[in-house]
């Protein structure tokens, strides 16, 4: 699988198209196709939307905000000038668990130096260590969360999870928790009598990801007709 036909970076732009900052990531799904991210990736910009696809990084796309659930910090655009030609399915309940391994891919550590934005994308790959209710911290979006082996860095909202066997989605990753997996690194102190005297850990936080339930609620309340029932 090709990740950056599906999954890109979002830019808020002035009206003359001109990119102002970098918000997140993005990834097409369903058939029309919409670009699922974070809501708070893109809530706080007022103005216009835009998308670039590697390696083309000169051509951005407009895209609009066409769906939004704020309590589970999704959110759908639309990117009418894009037809985006590849799209990632979505997984059901079933598939979901913590002994596969999953990948994301995403734009976190874009760099912005003045008024030149540097895309370096990666990808990461771990595990689902479990499911759990986070509802006290992030709501809706906290219900049967996707807890993570890997961080969530800086751009990495609205990354999609995948399984790395189906490149189904998993879920969309949101935040960082506050606690952190066992230490990544331990450097040990040792005193001239060749004592213990003491040792530094580095902590690696864990994400979080909004289940896929709550984006399939949210897609199947998007095309349900007016006046009609959500699926």
């Amino acid at each position: 699988m090709d990740p950056t036909k599906r999954v890109v970076p979002i830019f808020a732009i002035d009206e003359s198209n001109n990119i102002k900052h970098f918000l997140g990531t993005g990834t097409f799904v369903t058939d029309v196709p919409l670009l699922a991210t974070a809501l708070h990736v893109v809530k706080d910009w007022p103005g216009p939307f835009a998308i670039a696809v590697l390696p083309d990084t000169h051509r951005i796309v407009r895209a609009v905000l066409a769906a939004r659930d704020e309590a589970a910090d999704l959110a759908l655009l639309e990117v009418p000038g894009y037809p985006a030609s590849e799209s990632v399915r979505l997984a059901e309940d079933s598939e979901i668990s913590s002994n596969q391994v999953v990948v994301t891919f995403e734009y976190g550590t874009t760099r912005t130096a003045g008024k030149s934005i540097h895309l370096a994308p990666a990808t990461r790959i771990g595990n689902v260590t479990r499911t759990l209710n986070l509802t006290d911290r992030f709501g809706k979006a906290g219900e049967e969360a996707l807890e993570l082996s890997f961080p969530a860095l800086r751009g990495a909202s609205g990354s999609p999870v995948l399984s790395n066997t189906t490149f189904r989605l998993w879920g969309i990753v949101i935040a960082n928790v506050s606690y952190h997996l066992l230490p990544a690194q331990i450097e040990t102190v040792i005193d001239e009598d060749g004592q213990l005297a003491g040792a530094m850990q580095f902590m690696l936080p864990q994400g979080i990801a909004v289940h896929v339930k709550h984006l399939r609620n949210l897609l199947a309340q998007r095309q349900a007709p007016l006046g009609g029932a959500a699926g």
